[in-house]
Formats: C-alpha cells, sequence, structure tokens
C-alpha cells in the first residue's frame, strides 16, 4: 500500500462497479486498483518520452544491453541515471542512508561547491553502477550505518560489488576518494560501514585524498560532518580535480543568491480548489525524490484500535503521560513484522503551527485546497515527486513539512536568499557562519522552534508556497519498538509512548543572549511585544509525534506507520536463559516479549525482568499485565525484579538491583543466556559496567557483543 491521491477516481458507474469486482477478486483494495490503472497511462507516457530521450540516443547501446558487473537483476535495465555519468561532473558524492541525514549531508556539499569553483553531482547509491563508477575521477562516498553494522537498505547492492569476490586489485584504479561515515556510538558496528568502505576502495585500486569522517549521531553528527569539513576536505577536492587547492578556503565564485537557489528547483506547485483541475505532468512521478520521499510512498495507513493511559498518576498538560497504543495491519499484509521490531510513525504538525505557517506563506485560506507538482520551467528530463500529490494543502504542510525543529545550517542558507533587507539577511548569514552560536540556539535548553527563527531572522522574507515545499525540511518518521507480539496477534501491533517534554528557557533571555553573542535578532523586539509577559516565561518544547500521539490521537483516527526490523529477536531454543533490562518506555520490547511468552503457553521458564521507574502507585506500565505473567501456570514471566527509584531516601535504578542479583545473571549467562537492555543511554552504560563486573572480565561482555548474546537498543 502506498499513500493514496485525493484524484484519480473512476468517473463511469460501470467502472467503479468492475473495479470492486476486480479488486475483490484479487484481493487488491479498490482504490489501489484505480490507482495502479492511472499509474500506467502516466508510465506509458513517460516510457516513451525516456525511449526518445535515451534508447535512441548515442549512449545506448541497443546491441549490448546487458547488465553492468555488480548490477542487480532488477536494475539490469535501468535508464541510467544522468547524475551517476562519469565526466559530467568534478565531483560525484553518493550517498547510502536510511533515515535521510547522509543524503541531506550530501545536498550541503552539492550546495557548497560553488563556492569552491567544483561541480558535483550527488548518486543514490540505489542508482550505483559498478562501469560508471568506476570511471569517475573523484568521489566522495556519504555513507550511514544502518541498526547492527549493516549497510542501508539503498547501499546494499553497492556493498556487495565491493565485497564480491571477483573483485581486482586495480579494479577502482584512477579514483580519487574520500569517506565520510554515519553511525551511533552506542552500536556495536559503530560506522562499519563507512570503514569498510574507506579499506575496500584502498584495497581495489582507489587513491584516498582526504581522511575518513566519523559522525556519530549519539552525540553531534552536525558538528562531527562540519568539523571533518574545516580540516581540509575543499582543498583536497579541488587538487585531486585538477584546480590546486585554492589557498585554505578555495573559494572561487559568489556563494548563491535567491536566483541560484530558484533555478536548483525541478519542480513548481500549483493549488486549485478542484484537484481535477491541476495540471497533469507525465514526466513527474511517484516514488519519492529522497529517502524520506520514499517512505511516504511506502507507507501504510492504519486505524489506531486501541489506546489507553499505563501511568497510575498522569498529568497531559506537564507532559507526564505514557500511552499505549494499537493499530489495525489485518488489511495490510505486506507489512511484515515480527515482535519487537520497528514501527516507524509519521507525526503530523500541530493545527497552530499549520496555520501560522499557511498565513506566513499566504494560503491561509487554501488550506482545504489541493496542491499538485509539474516540471519547473527548463526541465525536460523526469522529476519525482518529494511527497504524495495531489493532496489538501493542510496535508502538504502538515504530513510533509517539518514545521517545528529549527532547520540545518544548509536549509537555512537557502532560506537566507530569500530576505529582502539587507542588513536582516547580513545578520542572519553571520549566525550561520558562527557554528556555536547556531549550535546553542537550536541545541538542548534553548531549542529555537523554526516559527521563532522566522520571526527572529527573517521578517522580511518572501518565499511563496511552492518553493517553501521543496525547500522547507520533510518531515521524518519516528521508531518507537514495538511492544506487542506477532505470535499472538498478527494483526495488531502495539507500542508503548511518552511525551518527550523539555523546559526551555524564556524568549527574553534568548534575545539578550544573542546579542551578546554579537547576532542581535532584527525581529527581536517585535517578537518579545507579540509575547507580551509571556515572553519572559519558561517556553515547552513537546515532541512532535509523542505529542501527536499522546495528546491528540484517539481510538478510529488512521495514520501512516511502516514496519522495520531491530536486532531484539528471541533464542530459538525456549531453554535458553532471557535477562530483560528496561526503564520507563524501554520496557516495550520486553512487554512484546512477554506476551510472546504467553502464546508460547509458558514454555520459557528461565526468564527475568529488570524494570525502572519513579513509584511503584506513578509509572509502573504494564503493572497489571505483568503480576498475571508471574501468577499464571505455568508462569508466562519467571522474575520481576523492580527498581522504585522515587520510593526511597536513596535513589535505586535497574543497574542497582542488577548488582544486587549479580550472582544470578552471571549463572544465567553462563548457561548460554541473552541479555536485552533498552532505555536511555546512561543506563546502558551503566548496564554494561556492571555486567562486566559481574562477569568477571570486559572480554566477557565484548564476547557477548560479538555472538549476538548481548542486544542494545538505546536513545
Amino acid at each position: 500500500s502506498s499513500l493514496p491521491t485525493a484524484a484519480d477516481r473512476p468517473h463511469q458507474p460501470s467502472a467503479r462497479r468492475l473495479g470492486r469486482h476486480v479488486a475483490a477478486a484479487m484481493g487488491i483494495e479498490p482504490q489501489h486498483l484505480v490507482k495502479l490503472s492511472a499509474g500506467v497511462l502516466l508510465s506509458l507516457a513517460a516510457a516513451r518520452y525516456l525511449w526518445k530521450r535515451y534508447c535512441i540516443s548515442d549512449d545506448y547501446d541497443s546491441t549490448n544491453p546487458k547488465p553492468s558487473t555488480g548490477a542487480s537483476p532488477k536494475k539490469a535495465f535501468r535508464v541510467p541515471t544522468k547524475a551517476a555519468r562519469a565526466g559530467d561532473s568534478d565531483v560525484y558524492v553518493y550517498f547510502g542512508s536510511q533515515s535521510g541525514t547522509a543524503e541531506g549531508f550530501s545536498k550541503e556539499l552539492e550546495a557548497e561547491a560553488k563556492q569552491h569553483d567544483l561541480s558535483v553531482s550527488v548518486v543514490d547509491l540505489e542508482d550505483f553502477d559498478a562501469d560508471e563508477f568506476s570511471k569517475h575521477k573523484v568521489v566522495v562516498m556519504v555513507v550511514a550505518t544502518y541498526g547492527e553494522g549493516d549497510p542501508t537498505d539503498n547501499a546494499v547492492e553497492f556493498f556487495k560489488w565491493l565485497q564480491g569476490e571477483e573483485r581486482g586489485a586495480e579494479e577502482l584504479k584512477g579514483v580519487q576518494f574520500c569517506v565520510m561515515g554515519l553511525g551511533n556510538r552506542q552500536y556495536v558496528g559503530f560506522n562499519s560501514c563507512g570503514k569498510l568502505a574507506d579499506a575496500k576502495m584502498e584495497a581495489l585500486g582507489g587513491t584516498r585524498i582526504y581522511e575518513r569522517g566519523e559522525g556519530d549521531d549519539d552525540q553531534n553528527i552536525e558538528e562531527d560532518f562540519e568539523q571533518w569539513k574545516e580540516r581540509g576536505f575543499w582543498p583536497a577536492l579541488r587538487q585531486a580535480a585538477g584546480k590546486g587547492d585554492a589557498g585554505a578556503d578555495g573559494e572561487k565564485s559568489t556563494k548563491a543568491g535567491k536566483k541560484d537557489i530558484l533555478a536548483s528547483l525541478q519542480l513548481r506547485a500549483e493549488v486549485r480548489e478542484d484537484p481535477k483541475k491541476l495540471p497533469v505532468d507525465p514526466l513527474v512521478q511517484v516514488g519519492g525524490a529522497d529517502i524520506l520521499g520514499k517512505w511516504y510512498f511506502q507507507a501504510h495507513q492504519s486505524q489506531v484500535v486501541t489506546e489507553y493511559e499505563l501511568r497510575q498518576a498522569s498529568d497531559p498538560e506537564a507532559g507526564k503521560t505514557t500511552k499505549h497504543l494499537d493499530f489495525d495491519v489485518k488489511k495490510i499484509p505486506s507489512l511484515d513484522w515480527r515482535t519487537a521490531d520497528n514501527l516507524e510513525v509519521l507525526p503530523s504538525n500541530p493545527i497552530d503551527v499549520v496555520e501560522w505557517w499557511a498565513e506566513r506563506l499566504g494560503v491561509k485560506d487554501q488550506l482545504e485546497s489541493s496542491v499538485g507538482f509539474a516540471r519547473a520551467e527548463g526541465i525536460d528530463r523526469l522529476v519525482k515527486k518529494p511527497f504524495p500529490t495531489p493532496c489538501s494543502v493542510q496535508d502538504a504542510l502538515g504530513l510533509y513539512c517539518d514545521l517545528c525543529a529549527a532547520p540545518s545550517k544548509g536549509a537555512m542558507k537557502k532560506l537566507a536568499v530569500f530576505v529582502s533587507n539587507d542588513e536582516e539577511r547580513s545578520t542572519l548569514e553571520a549566525l550561520l557562519e558562527d557554528r556555536q552560536a547556531y549550535q546553542w540556539l537550536t541545541g538542548e535548553g534553548v531549542r529555537a522552534s523554526f516559527r521563532e527563527l522566522f520571526e527572529l531572522y527573517l521578517e522580511s522574507a518572501t518565499v511563496d508556497f511552492g518553493t517553501f515545499l521543496q525547500l522547507c525540511p520533510r518531515q521524518k518518521s519516528r521508531p518507537y519498538t514495538i511492544a506487542s507480539s506477532s505470535r499472538e496477534d498478527k494483526h495488531k501491533i502495539g507500542v508503548c509512548v511518552s511525551v518527550v517534554a523539555e523546559e526551555l528557557r524564556p524568549l527574553d533571555e534568548i534575545v539578550k543572549e544573542l546579542e551578546s553573542r554579537g547576532h542581535a535578532a532584527p525581529g527581536g523586539a517585535a517578537a518579545l511585544k507579540r509575547r507580551g509577559e509571556a515572553a519572559s516565561s519558561s517556553r515547552s518544547f513537546r515532541g512532535v509525534c509523542s505529542t501527536m500521539l499522546c495528546n491528540r490521537t484517539k481510538q478510529g483516527e488512521r495514520l501512516w506507520i511502516q514496519a522495520r526490523p531491530s536486532s531484539f529477536r528471541l533464542p530459538r531454543k525456549s531453554s535458553t536463559p532471557i535477562v530483560m533490562i528496561g526503564a520507563g518506555t524501554g520496557v516495550a520490547p520486553f512487554r512484546g516479549f512477554v506476551r510472546e511468552f504467553k502464546a508460547e503457553n509458558g514454555a520459557r521458564q528461565k526468564t527475568m525482568l529488570f524494570f525502572g521507574c519513579q513509584k511503584s502507585d506513578v509509572d509502573f506500565l504494564y503493572k497489571d499485565e505483568f503480576q498475571e505473567a508471574l501468577d499464571a501456570e505455568p508462569k508466562v514471566l519467571g522474575e520481576l525484579v523492580n527498581a522504585f527509584s522515587r520510593e526511597q531516601d536513596k535513589k535505586v535504578y535497574v543497574q542497582h538491583r542488577l548488582r544486587e542479583r549479580a550472582q544470578d545473571v552471571a549463572a544465567m549467562v553462563q548457561d548460554g543466556g541473552y541479555i536485552y537492555v533498552c532505555g536511555a543511554t546512561s543506563m546502558g552504560a551503566a548496564i554494561r559496567d556492571e555486567l562486566t563486573i559481574a562477569l568477571g572480565s570486559p572480554d566477557y561482555v565484548t564476547r557477548l557483543l560479538t555472538e549476538g548474546r548481548y542486544i542494545e537498543e538505546l536513545w
């Protein structure tokens, strides 16, 4: 299933009846069958264009259509990606991305390259072509590591090719390269894909021109990326491209201006009350223009069938609420999931935020109208939509634009060119060049929102709706560990969610601090006046997805979801001991495990769960369920060890309970047991320390990690 559009409805009654009969026979929902038919017609028009464009051109050899070395069979006959062809650009930036971070960094490099007199082509590793790749003169790899050391979905084929036994020592001779790896240090395989790409490309004859970078998402991955570039990245690239180092900065041209930004946009957006009157461009295709866009087109809409509070004492206004929600996935057979996998949920922006931006962009009276995309003037090639259209203006802003979080510096630099007041624009550009100041403004404790940044620094910005839709950061889905058992009920997925809340500094303090840092906000005085007395009060941060799920989502509502595998897998043998350690919502996968134990009729007798919260009568999640599991005959859960941190003078956490039960846990591990840990990174570090003491050696813990018997999911 994919996100449905508002158009593409059959107009003849007979066609509608026929569609229902065919859909029923094939097991397909009628609206999907209609969408498929429309897609076929558009695809035929696009195919005719592409045949003329590529198959009759000089660079298509119709007598030898065999796939390139290392290409997957399903991509063997795809149209060559223009950006991937050797000789078109000075530098080729390939990205492997799961959440869009690596892709975003790659596009930042593309935008910055003009300042260094370099032409850059950004290539999705899904479009990797071995023959073209080996012809490139300069290549930059920006690759993320996913899960426990795996390549991202779009980079799987590339890494298969890279590690193929048939690869020779001179396969990449003449290719100059460097690698920026992205990962999370909390995982065992931290940056393993970046390290592998760096080592293998050199082993295959490539020449490394710059040190490998390592971005850590557990700390500040954007800062890591910036520092990696600052150590001499651009001079190294210019030297490799045969343009000299051009000094320390390598700047040869002016920064991108408004005309440059507008010229880079491949689409134009149109708004109509009647979606049938929107332009239909056969070369504007579905499927997603980027990693996040692809998620939208692959997601499924699912109904929330259960929603209830898990805390014994809740206060939603203060952010103290934890909900359990169940999603009905019976009608989504293509959604494959297992116990304790991850469920990704697409949030929607709060309505007041959407309305503010709609007014700012001049479309407040058109929220119910439909928006669609067509190619921008001068674009004569196939272009993919950034998100599904036609859709309402409300959905375009509410679902697909990240209107809450402050954008990255790269995104803000693109928006800065639309500030009409020269002094205001210069002030904003100076702020964006001060890495520490912008990091402070958008980091913990301050967290200036996108709206606040606009009010403070972009008062005179004039940006139309269609341009904003293409420049605004995309809304990302949020992953939640599944808290239900696929063995118990394959048709219902449960998640456990707490509101992410943080109290922030008042706006008047922020304005003063910015001034003291030399970045006085042009719109500061007006912003403070609009807020009145509230400007001196603490501000509140609320996670957009957790707030939606806990405070706004009710039974019967439909949300966009997708399932992803996790590293949490129960051992096959029911006799294998299992130790589970979680605090707060970190208990989610273990609630799923306990439901699995119940579905197995209590076959696993050697199980121990450590659970931590503040008080037994305040936030003891799934309290009744766990007690039932303990009381069942045969037992569903072997033992429950609780750590209530606020029920005594001295705080007690799960790591303290683990220390008390060190001997028992060590015995279970020595008997072949598995240990699962889920929760905050600080808790995870403390658990690992205690386990090292319990087992007598850090080498023992390392062995468990290597054997896959010590599994962590931390945030």
